[in-house]
């Protein structure tokens, strides 16, 4: 079997959460990161997680307080990919906001007193310019699975928000399959990293693609509109 390069990491069966007290993946965008001069917490966890069930009566605590300086959002990672896309070393993991700009980051579980002073610590501080760099960008394309048992849906839609990730995989797959359904799934991957980042690399390698499914005409078109694109940044 010919190896492929993809990077995903291993899921974990999906546990049954409160739907009101967290949030999910298409959520991000507009209770994290939104812009409102207030501070908040992306705060992961799991069903799993002991450390976090420790910290759970805190965590309510704050939740419940009128006058906590932050607002928290629960993220449950066996149910979001935001976590793989931020690439959260652990749970519980507390990453804190302004504007969508990161002020900062805490894994591991902590004692009520040390939270609430973290929170403080961090309501005082200002918005920072390192964007957080989950900023999902809209597509009109859908994960095409092949038929190598790596690219898979489940696989393929750890990557949706990475066009590095995408990229690198869209390239192993026109470097190393033939079989028509892979390479359909390696051009939706290339597809998507373009619509992240426009870049004659990428653009190359939906052309490599498109040859390789036999649409000649389409993928000498894409050369030259990656070389043009190439000069054009130089």
């Amino acid at each position: 079997m010919k190896y492929i390069l993809i990077s995903f990491c291993s899921l974990l069966a999906i546990s049954q959460m409160n739907a009101q007290q967290y949030i999910m993946d298409d959520e991000v965008s507009t209770t994290a990161v939104a812009v409102d001069n207030e501070m908040k917490i992306l705060y992961f966890t799991a069903t799993w997680c002991g450390p976090c069930r420790m910290m759970k009566p805190a965590i309510e605590a704050i939740d419940k307080d009128p006058k906590s300086p932050g607002k928290i959002y629960k993220m449950d990672i066996d149910q979001n990919i935001t976590d793989d896309i931020l690439k959260v070393p652990g749970v519980p993991t507390f990453i804190f906001l302004k504007n969508g700009t990161v002020i900062d980051q805490h894994t591991g579980a902590m004692n009520d007193t040390d939270l609430k002073a973290l929170i403080a610590r961090n309501a005082k501080r200002p918005a920072t310019k390192e964007l957080l760099a989950y900023q999902p960008v809209p597509t009109k394309y859908k994960v095409v699975t092949g038929k190598h048992p790596k690219l898979t849906k489940r696989n393929l839609t750890k990557l949706w928000y990475h066009d590095e990730l995408l990229a690198q995989t869209a390239a192993s797959i026109s470097d190393n399959l033939t079989d028509k359904q892979d390479l359909l799934s390696g051009l939706s991957l290339i597809n998507r990293a373009i619509e992240i980042n426009k870049s004659s690399k990428n653009l190359v390698i939906k052309s490599n693609l498109l040859s390789k499914l036999g649409s000649k005409k389409e993928a000498l078109a894409t050369e030259k509109e990656a070389k043009a694109l190439k000069i054009s940044r130089k």
